[in-house]
């Protein structure tokens, strides 16, 4: 019984083929309603994640009334809901068209030009999973890094769909090696995608100001970075309407000291501070970010400017 109600869970692999087939085969005014009121029901019934969200958007927004801190917790489950109904379009038989804008500049087709591989670190905003198929047309395999789901009954399934067309996964939580898997991939010149999402004091993670208190970040794809000797380039999806989306480059960074691998988180930190603060409902971070200040006690100016020689990939769960 214990793997049917595991897979009957809102994030369970039944209702996960359920969504598939609506977003895949289902008719246009079925995709335009649906997420909000999918949404609704998994607010509801999410309590633990309502609860993230609540304190997550409230350390970004500060206090409001009741009725507005739930109305903007909602708006992240709604948008959620959206991004997760054009991943799985993209990731379909029957893609439609993206309108996919960046401002690159040429950016990725010159770090790609340099034959290195390319890191693309992003965060859990918008939607990566559509920003990853915006990377397909320069030729190269991209790689997305991600932890296993945590409800196992959905594992199956979401790799399935995540390397339908293509694209490879490197999962870094469980494995010892999977640093050695994205170097790898960088010295075949492919593309590596990492988030650097705040997950909590894990191994290898950095103490970063983030909306007005500490978090910790991974430092593990820049610590990749100045090993593999390839370029970063920090990238963010913003969602601007249906099937529009806005590739936001941040910047590119060649860390070569160990220092230099932190300024650069530190940098891609503020610019990812930044994007959140002016789409905050895009921030999809349904887990608490900010835990008990016990992880980051007597942590001061001195002890944040130290830096793991050694940090693991970042991992992310959907």
């Amino acid at each position: 019984m214990a793997p049917i109600r595991t897979s009957l869970r809102f994030d369970g692999a039944f209702w996960r083929h359920v969504a598939e087939l609506g977003c895949v085969y289902g008719p246009e005014w079925l995709k335009r309603v649906s997420p909000p009121a999918v949404a609704a029901i998994v607010y509801a019934v999410a309590r633990r994640q309502r609860a993230a969200v609540l304190a997550n958007q409230r350390q970004v927004r500060g206090a409001r009334g009741w009725l507005r801190e739930r109305r903007d917790a909602y708006r992240v489950f709604a948008e959620f809901a959206r991004s997760v109904t054009e991943a799985m379009e993209q990731w379909g038989p029957r893609a439609p068209a993206l309108d996919l804008r960046a401002d690159a500049d040429g950016t990725f087709a010159e770090a790609l030009a340099e034959d290195r591989g390319l890191i693309v670190v992003t965060g859990h905003f918008g939607s990566w999973e559509v920003a990853a198929r915006g990377l397909g047309p320069f030729g190269h395999r991209v790689n997305m890094v991600t932890a296993h789901e945590l409800n196992a009954s959905a594992q199956g399934f979401v790799h399935a769909q995540r390397t339908r067309k293509g694209s490879g996964l490197i999962y870094s939580d469980g494995s010892p090696f999977a640093g050695l898997t994205i170097l790898q991939a960088l010295r075949r010149g492919e593309i590596v995608g990492m988030h650097i999402d705040p997950w909590g004091p894990l191994a290898g993670s950095y103490a970063v100001e983030f909306c007005g208190r500490l978090a910790r970040f991974q430092l593990g794809p820049f610590a990749i970075a100045r090993i593999a000797r390839a370029p970063l380039v920090v990238v963010f999806a913003l969602r601007t309407g249906i099937r529009q989306y806005e590739l936001r480059v941040a910047r590119r960074f060649d860390p070569r000291t160990p220092a230099e691998s932190v300024a650069a988180l530190e940098a891609t930190v503020r610019a990812y501070e930044s994007v959140i603060r002016e789409r905050p409902a895009q921030w999809l971070m349904v887990q608490p970010v900010w835990h008990d200040d016990v992880a980051n006690r007597g942590l001061g100016a001195a002890a944040r400017r130290r830096a793991p020689e050694v940090a693991p990939p970042a991992a992310a769960h959907t």
